[in-house]
């Protein structure tokens, strides 16, 4: 009987590490697409392209929306 409980152990904990990672990919995107954007806002601005700025703002306001959904769901983990 241990080793069945030590391999669903294993198992859970290597899901868990799994999950880990897979939050910490989803965080680093979303701050690189928002960062991105949010320059995109600034240069499209500078050129004064407003419809286009203001999109590249919208995205990173989105993205930066999202990065507090995927925090909750690593606190949830």
């Amino acid at each position: 009987m241990t080793d069945k409980d030590t391999l669903m152990k294993e198992f859970v904990d290597s899901e868990a590490a799994k999950n880990e990672d897979a939050v910490a990919d989803l965080e680093r995107i979303e701050e690189e697409v928002a960062a991105e954007a949010t320059s995109s806002a600034e240069f499209e601005d500078a050129l004064g392209n407003e419809q286009a700025a203001a999109e590249a703002a919208e995205t990173a306001f989105e993205f930066d929306q999202a990065k507090i959904g995927t925090a909750g769901i690593g606190e949830a983990l």
